[in-house]
């Protein structure tokens, strides 16, 4: 039985059924094949009550530099007690100790714990969702263009991050759009698809968030950063409605990494 005082413990992969469930239980988005990211890419912490897996929390390193620290989930009857604040300093300690600023994507409800803990809020975020229409034809990327996708995604989120969007385009039902310099990914989830992350032009992105609307069904979601906000009017003109919103916030860093104008939709608040 853990401890109301006692320290987070490192998980292993072994643990990976457990936190799905939670993030299930919490009614979040994320499949299987993302826990497997945060095992075998980064490091897990979290809290056992008997053979029951209560908390977790996971930092996950992009490049050299920075890594982003997610999953911060405590079932109900645990909660109040401090958990999510130690499992969240777990990370940032694990982060820093390999030379690394940290960032995440709040809830409002959590903004002013990580502001306490001395994170600073540098942009909005605000999940968008709509319906996919169904009635488009999948898109086909031309040849390479995962390989100039992730070497965009490197300059314009500042951290390398093609093993993440390798993984994401090999599971069924991902597709990649592009137009000109212009990328967007569209992936499965839990409950909703994720379109995500959104790279380049807004007028281009803009024609981009329809193809995707098109070729998508049931339920979507999008995570709209300030520099998409010109794509907005055309989530409306499809019947897409504010969801909730983020603040993106950093600690050791004083301004967003790499080239921020360019990152119109994050991958979602769990993956920056």
């Amino acid at each position: 039985m853990i401890a109301d005082t006692g320290s987070p413990i490192l998980l292993d992969a072994t643990w990976a059924q457990g936190a799905n469930l939670l993030s299930q239980e919490a009614g979040w988005n994320q499949v299987a094949a993302d826990w497997s990211i945060f095992f075998t890419r980064g490091t897990v912490f979290g809290f056992i009550a008997g053979d029951r897996l209560v908390a977790t929390a996971a930092a996950l390193p992009f490049g050299d530099d920075l890594g982003w620290i997610s999953m911060v989930l405590v079932t109900p009857e645990w909660r109040r007690r401090g958990l999510a604040s130690r499992l969240v300093a777990a990370c940032i300690s694990a982060l820093r100790d390999s030379g690394r600023a940290a960032l995440l994507d709040a809830a409002p409800a959590a903004t002013n714990i990580y502001a306490s803990l001395g994170f600073v809020p540098l942009c909005s975020m605000t999940r968008w969702e709509g319906e996919g229409r169904g009635d488009g034809n999948s898109p086909t990327s031309p040849n390479g263009a995962l390989k100039e996708f992730a070497a965009q995604d490197r300059i314009a989120f500042g951290a390398d991050r093609r093993f993440l969007l390798e993984d994401f385009l090999s599971r069924p039902g991902s597709f990649l759009f592009q137009r000109a310099r212009s990328f967007a990914m569209l992936r499965q989830g839990h409950i909703t698809s994720q379109l995500g992350p959104i790279l380049g032009e807004p007028t281009q992105a803009a024609a981009m968030v329809a193809d995707a609307i098109h070729a998508a069904s049931g339920r979507m979601v999008i995570d709209v950063l300030d520099a998409g906000n010109e794509i907005i009017p055309k989530l409306e003109e499809m019947g897409f409605r504010s969801q909730r919103s983020f603040t993106r916030m950093a600690l050791d860093l004083k301004v967003l990494p790499g080239t921020p104008t360019q990152v119109l939709a994050a991958a979602g608040p769990e993956f920056g």
